[in-house]
Formats: structure tokens, sequence, C-alpha cells
């Protein structure tokens, strides 16, 4: 779902509206959807302080006769877009753009959830910029689980009905059973990408980690030098590369070097994992070790169940939901909606 601003200016052209666009710091982009000829698309986002979650798209159009007619004007429009997920920041980006050509051009605007004239309502954004962050990390690893776990074949049923007979092993030549072993590295990748994003960005903004930072005395890699000064690296990526996340011991002693998280304390506990109540350190062991001997000594296991890998992934997701938890306490800031 989106929240779309169609502006009607009384009088501008396209130039205009172009140089309108590029003042707020739009840029020229390529557009999926297809537009009359002629059309020029722009698109904003705000990586400062994390303020975008989506960006506002923007696209200068021909307006139809009908168009015209209804909105007496310019024969150009102005078509703005954001998604209705989008952050405070976001709206504020496209109210704000509709409200200055509105001031430079005249015209009207109708918007499609609150009608003619009439601008997006801003909550108050309760986020800070490291709870903005940790919040699109989060939202992009729990979604593309979600993607994948929704996308998983189902087992031959003709086999499958073999399972608990005699002639159980030929089940296992089911290829719906090798494709699970492939999804086990996924899981394990989607574990370490958003540990890894969340140490970057607490160390980015949480001003005690930055106080440590200017303490260190490590030499850094020429490699990684010249990678920060062309803008390949950021000084977050290169501490972030001295831990693997690929391992409990590796994510504890990170977020406990550096921000005091007790990784570990947070993963010795029973929590629910399906229709479980697995201690999870040692099921999070146990899909690492899978992942390695898949990876490293490339093992299948034919024996593997559609239910074994939904449950390894509703675990990775246990375990986001578990860390997340904890900022929120500690941090006393909401995260997820």
């Amino acid at each position: 779902m989106s929240i779309e601003i169609v502006f009607h200016p009384r009088s501008a052209s396209k130039e205009a509206i172009k140089q309108h666009l590029l003042l707020l710091g739009f840029r020229s982009c390529q557009h999926l959807w297809d537009w009359p000829d002629r059309s020029l698309h722009f698109h904003w986002f705000e990586e400062r302080e994390n303020l975008s979650f989506d960006g506002v798209e923007a696209t200068v159009f021909v307006r139809g006769a009908e168009q015209r007619l209804r909105e007496p004007g310019s024969n150009w429009g102005l078509h703005t877009r954001t998604r209705a997920s989008a952050s405070s920041g976001d709206r504020k980006q496209q109210n704000f753009l509709i409200k200055t050509a509105r001031k430079q051009f005249g015209g009207n605007f109708i918007n499609d959830w609150h009608g003619r004239n009439r601008y997006i309502p801003i909550e108050r954004d309760r986020r800070d910029a490291v709870a903005r962050g940790i919040y699109l990390c989060y939202e992009n690893a729990i979604g593309r689980l979600s993607a994948v776990r929704h996308a998983l074949p189902n087992p031959n049923e003709s086999l499958q009905k073999l399972v608990g007979t005699k002639l159980e092993d030929m089940a296992r030549a089911d290829p719906a059973r090798v494709l699970y072993n492939a999804l086990v590295p996924f899981a394990v990748a989607a574990t370490e990408h958003f540990f890894s994003q969340s140490f970057k960005i607490l160390l980015r903004f949480e001003r005690r980690a930055q106080e440590r930072l200017l303490q260190q005395s490590k030499k850094v890699d020429i490699t990684d030098v010249l990678a920060i000064r062309d803008g390949k690296k950021t000084i977050e990526d290169v501490v972030a590369d001295l831990y693997s996340f690929q391992s409990i011991s590796s994510i504890h002693t990170a977020f406990h070097e550096w921000f005091g998280i007790d990784f570990r304390g947070l993963i010795r506990r029973r929590k629910k994992v399906g229709a479980r109540l697995p201690f999870l350190e040692r099921r999070l062991s146990e899909l690492i070790e899978f992942r390695h001997g898949l990876v490293h000594r490339f093992e299948i296991n034919t024996g593997l169940q559609k239910e074994q890998i939904e449950e390894i992934f509703d675990l990775v997701r246990t375990l986001i939901d578990v860390f997340v938890e904890e900022l929120e306490r500690q941090r006393g800031t909401p995260i997820r909606d």
C-alpha cells in the first residue's frame, strides 16, 4: 500500500517543476511502471540518522484533457508516492514537497488517503536513529525469512506416505529434502547479516561506543584505509570485520565488549519456537554446526523434513526478537511496530 498525492499546478513548466525537485534533494531515476512519454522520474532518500525507510517517489507527467478540465492550469502535473510503511521523515518530505510546490506554482492537490488539499498527518516519531536503523534491519530480515518460509516446497506426496513404513528410506529420495538442506545456510546468513548490521548501527550512534572507538590503538590495513577514503567502507565496517557473527561466542564478544549486552545470557533460556520449547543456545549451536557440515564438508541430510526447516526459520526469528526485546528494554525506546 502507498500514499499518493497528485499536484495540479496553476502555472508551471516541466523544467520549473524539475528544478524544484532537484532543489529539494530529489535525484533523477528510472521508474518501474509505464508512464506516458516525456515523463520525468525522481526519488528522494535520506540516509542520515536513518530518517528514511522507503523514501519519496516523484514523477513529472503530462496532464490529460480530463485532468485539465477538472483542475484548470498547467499542462504538467506532479505525482508523488510514499509507501504506507514510510517513516515520519519520508512523510514529512512528501508534505514539504507538495507544500513548497503549491506555494511556488499555485494550484491544488489530491491526497488519495485524506482528500483534496489535505496533507498527510504526521505522528510523533518515538524512534531515535538507532531504533530506526535496527527497525529497518529487523523488517528486512524478518521479511525475507517469511518470504522463503512461505515458498518452501511441499514434499512429494507419494514418497511422504512411506514415512513410518518399512519403505521409509525411499522417502529420502525426495528432491525437496535435498533442497531443504540448501536453506540452512540461508537461515544462518540471515542471523549473521542481522547481527552484523545491528552492531554497525549501534557502533555508529551510541555515544559510549564512539568514545571507546577513540581509545582504540589497533592498526588498520592500508586496503581498509583506501576503501574508507573512496567511500566503499566505513569505520563501522572495519570494526565489524574483526568479528565473524557466525558463532555464538563471536556474537557475544562483539556486543558484550562494545555495548555490554550479554548475548549468551539472552539465549540461555527456554523459548517457544514453533510448537516446541527448546533452549535457544543449544538449538542455535546445532544450526551453526549443521551449516558448517553442509558448507565445509558437503554433508547432506536426506532425512531433513519441511517441518524441521520451518522450525529453523522460526528459531532465527525468535533469536532476533529476543535481541530486539532486550534493546528496547535497555534503551527505553520502541523499535518494532
